[in-house]
């Protein structure tokens, strides 16, 4: 095979991966933005001073809910921090 052909089938098996961690990155933002209208929801709640048991599980679900929203916020920025060195590397071999 030809070195043109050789970077061409390069170039494509790259933009497959970016374009793949592009999608994984859209999903992630639409979820994010639901849990964070989850939270805030929760977080109205609890302000509304439900009683105990009530505040305990609300406290509970806001909790579990933070904590994912944290999961996907460090999974965006590992996903953006990848496609930077990707693109980074491709200029740096040239």
């Amino acid at each position: 095979m030809k070195t043109k052909k050789l970077l061409a089938r390069l170039a494509d098996f790259m933009n497959k991966d970016r374009g793949t961690q592009r999608e994984e990155l859209e999903h992630i933002r639409e979820v994010l933005k639901k849990l964070k209208k989850k939270e805030q929801r929760l977080r109205e709640k609890l302000d509304a001073d439900p009683d105990d048991e009530e505040r305990r599980e609300l406290e509970g679900k806001l909790e579990v809910v933070h904590a994912q929203r944290t999961k996907g916020l460090e999974r965006v920025k590992a996903l953006r921090e990848n496609r930077r060195g990707t693109s980074a590397d491709k200029f740096s071999e040239t």
